[in-house]
């Protein structure tokens, strides 16, 4: 049996929607720096579909033990300076203690509790409410994100039904806090989307965490300017931010993370140089030169790639846009570089129009880089997010029913992958007027689309 040199903990991906979703729902439920410590202890190893509700239920069951502690965590990776204390002394219990996110949420079960409050509701409004969950941060940014753009309609419809909702009426500071909570989670929306995207790849999570850190950090400046001054913000961005502050952290274990941003052409060294503080420099690029010289600088030079499908435009919109230029690298030029980490990664970034996991799978590209190319392509492959793997172990399972268990890996492999190509309509098949499966657009002169067969050779 051939022995297998893995190292689990230094290969460790984890999901970026799940890291986002797990401090906004520090955000909106924590109530002290022990309570995360205990919920992510509880979930430290569970990287499972129920990750999220497990940390919610362990935070839950933890917030109603614990008192606020007098702890001061040191910010290992920012791109400000450490955090500090809110000096916040009352008893918070997340959105249960905030009397706009309590009415809103009584609002939404009250008109869940009848057909007949959620038929006037829809005649008055136009618009379902929703109702948030304790597992899912988005619920909550849809039902603000709702109840503001209807404000004047619900305002009205709670003065019409002022007898039934009692205290459930939004008063004006309500409204303001509402409007507050909603800008500060929609960069967290459109990080999510951003990270959701087809082209998604292992180098957005920790540019993703620096810009969302950023907001962190301008987001307390903000509320705590006197004038707007906001005890209760401050406390949940506080929360918020120690828990994506600590799965930062975590990266630092895997040095796949800093690679990947060392091998997109349009940030490489610069952009750590730019946004990290000097002591991380190092560390990052041994990281990322350790894989490079161990799996990848003696490789033999492969024969001429394929060619590749044209670039997918990317989509960035909102405040995550602005987040992002804020700590984007300024300098471009163009690459001379040879077939080499540190040359690569020492030149100034690119302006690429495309996708930097398309960028190195060009021809040119992986002509100049034979040796970089592969190392990228490898890494850029990863997602940022567990959702594309779990479809694709659970499409494999179908795949191989329990009556057709003697397909080899190699074969279901081959299923798999014409079964996402066409999906993705990066194949078409011959009977719908496309080429069908072409693996050498060169063999057939005729033009007519050539048959791949599955079976092994």
């Amino acid at each position: 049996m051939e022995w297998i040199d893995f190292n689990p903990k230094r290969r460790r991906i984890r999901c970026i929607g799940h890291i986002i979703n797990l401090s906004l729902q520090s955000f909106l439920l924590a109530r002290s720096k022990e309570a995360l410590t205990a919920a992510l202890n509880a979930t430290t190893n569970d990287e499972s579909v129920d990750m999220v509700d497990h940390f919610a239920a362990t935070l839950a069951e933890t917030i109603s033990q614990q008192e606020e502690p007098v702890l001061q965590g040191k910010r290992p990776k920012s791109t400000a300076k450490a955090s500090q204390k809110t000096g916040i002394n009352e008893d918070y219990t997340g959105w249960q203690g905030i009397p706009a996110l309590q009415k809103l949420h009584n609002l939404a079960v009250w008109l869940r509790s009848s057909s007949l409050h959620s038929d006037s509701w829809r005649d008055a409004v136009g618009l379902s409410l929703g109702i948030d969950n304790a597992t899912q941060w988005s619920s909550w940014y849809k039902v603000i994100d709702n109840a503001i753009r209807k404000k004047v309609q619900i305002n009205q419809f709670l003065l019409e039904h002022d007898r039934e909702l009692e205290d459930t009426v939004l008063s004006g500071s309500d409204w303001d806090l509402l409007a507050k909570t909603h800008a500060f989670l929609e960069p967290f929306a459109s990080a999510t989307l951003y990270a959701e995207e087809k082209c998604s790849s292992v180098s957005q999570p920790l540019f993703l965490m620096d810009a969302l850190l950023f907001h962190y950090e301008s987001a307390k400046v903000q509320h705590s300017q006197p004038g707007s001054m906001d005890t209760r913000m401050l406390h949940a961005i506080e929360m918020g931010w120690f828990v994506l502050d600590k799965y930062y952290t975590m990266t630092e274990d895997v040095p796949v993370y800093a690679a990947a941003l060392l091998l997109d052409p349009s940030k490489r060294l610069a952009y750590i140089q730019q946004n990290w503080p000097r002591d991380w420099h190092e560390a990052a690029i041994a990281g990322a030169r350790d894989i490079w010289m161990t799996e990848y600088q003696g490789l033999a030079i492969s024969k001429e790639p394929e060619r590749r499908p044209a670039p997918l435009p990317s989509k960035k919109d909102g405040q995550l846009s602005f987040l992002f230029r804020s700590i984007e690298v300024k300098q471009k030029a163009i690459s001379t570089d040879s077939d080499n980490l540190d040359s690569f990664i020492n030149a100034l970034p690119l302006e690429i129009d495309c996708t930097p996991l398309e960028w190195w799978s060009r021809l040119e590209q992986r002509a100049q880089y034979p040796r970089l190319s592969r190392m990228a392509i490898d890494i850029l492959s990863i997602p940022s997010e567990s959702a594309e793997p779990e479809r694709a172990f659970s499409g494999a399972r179908r795949t191989a029913s329990w009556d057709r268990l003697r397909i080899t890996c190699k074969n279901l492999e081959k299923v798999e992958c014409i079964g996402n190509w066409l999906r993705e309509g990066l194949i078409v098949p011959s009977g719908e007027g496309g080429l069908g499966l072409v693996c050498n657009p060169l063999a057939a002169d005729d033009g007519a689309p050539t048959d791949v067969s599955l079976q092994d050779d």
